[in-house]
């Protein structure tokens, strides 16, 4: 199988195969990460779309280092810009609707619950723990990679996840 250095070398040429194989190798996290960022899935598959389309346009844009956190970081800018329009939607919306009906009965297994408050709670932190603790425990990204597509230090990504780690904890529990 190619690196992805030269898949993208081979975009470059032209070989719209090199694409294919890029997407296949990446699509799943990219899509993962960005419904993370969203938690839409609709917005998430044009995210993770958009970023393999500005691949493709432009694949010089691509300058080294781990094509996933250049994708991720495509994505994660697409994604951002629209979850933040879609809260500035939803907050006029909300504005004029009447109060949000509650939940159906639970459901699920007291696991599943469990990770679903987890997740709501992730959900509310400052998007940068969120996004770094996300890349980190459910990607698998290092502290570099995760900096690179947070377009910041590797320290600041430590201190990240450390701040998501202890905030999991203090909410949840050792067991977090």
């Amino acid at each position: 199988m190619s690196s992805d250095l030269e898949l993208v070398i081979r975009l470059v040429d032209g070989d719209e195969g090199a694409l294919d194989a890029i997407i296949d190798a990446h699509q799943d996290a990219v899509v993962r990460f960005a419904r993370a960022v969203t938690r839409d899935e609709n917005s998430a598959l044009d995210a993770a779309q958009e970023a393999f389309i500005r691949l493709w346009r432009n694949p010089k844009a691509f300058t080294g280092g781990s094509l996933r956190a250049w994708l991720f970081t495509v994505a994660r800018n697409v994604a951002l810009n629209e979850f933040r329009s879609r809260r500035r939607r939803t907050a006029r919306i909300e504005k004029a609707a009447v109060p949000n009906q509650p939940y159906a009965p639970r459901a699920r297994a007291a696991d599943a619950e469990q990770l679903r408050h987890v997740e709501e709670y992730i959900a509310t932190l400052p998007e940068q723990e969120r996004s770094a603790i996300l890349l980190f425990a459910a990607e698998g990204l290092s502290q570099a990679e995760i900096a690179d597509v947070l377009g910041t230090s590797a320290g600041a990504v430590k201190q990240a996840i450390l701040s998501a780690r202890q905030k999991l904890r203090a909410r949840f529990g050792e067991s977090s």
